[in-house]
């Protein structure tokens, strides 16, 4: 009696614990799923761990370039928004360019020639300026770091809303070169400033 009791209880726990029956159908679209799941967080990863090249311009247009020397004075060219990024950049002449919202992140602009060019939205930061040129230049609303204080003259150059640091803007407005009106705004450099 034990027996057929066991038994009884083996065969109606198997049956309890049977894995369902899945037809072909079923089988294929739950393929297909898990296909697209693993398809779709595949390009998400993929997505997630390439690098973004678009700074500003669209890409690393001049990025870590040595354009030493090299002559972007053309006032019919434009190169707005482009990235120049940490470029190496002595003596290089952009007079009279259109420079509006170009990325010079830690760029060697030691002796370069900015004098009457567009740097509107300029990032500067942590650039090395010894010897700079912004004479004439329009620099409204650009970003500069400390290295404001090496350049060579800032003669008529228009600052209107450029983010200076505090110290650095105090020092700044101490220059003898830091005079004169901007001959596109007609714009005073000191007002611009809002120096004493």
């Amino acid at each position: 009696m034990r027996f057929i009791s066991c038994l009884l209880f083996s065969t109606s726990a198997a049956t309890a614990f049977q894995t369902p029956q899945i037809n072909n159908k079923q089988l294929l679209q739950s393929i297909q799923q898990t296909t697209a799941s693993v398809t779709a967080a595949a390009s998400i990863l993929t997505i997630a761990s390439s690098p973004a090249n678009a700074v500003s311009g669209g890409g690393l247009d001049y990025a870590n370039l040595d354009i030493t020397g090299q002559d972007f004075s053309n006032n019919s060219k434009t190169y707005k928004g482009k990235d120049f990024t940490q470029v190496i950049a002595k003596g290089t002449n952009f007079s009279g360019s259109n420079l509006q919202g170009c990325r010079f992140y830690k760029a060697f602009l030691v002796n370069t020639n900015f004098e009457g060019a567009d740097l509107r939205g300029a990032a500067l930061e942590d650039t090395s300026m010894d010897g700079a040129n912004l004479k004439n230049a329009i620099a409204s609303g650009t970003y500069f770091s400390a290295s404001l204080l090496d350049v060579a003259t800032a003669e008529n150059a228009d600052f209107t809303d450029a983010s200076i640091p505090p110290k650095t803007l105090a020092r700044f407005c101490d220059r003898e070169d830091v005079k004169g009106t901007n001959p596109v705004t007609g714009n005073d450099t000191r007002d611009t400033l809002f120096c004493p």
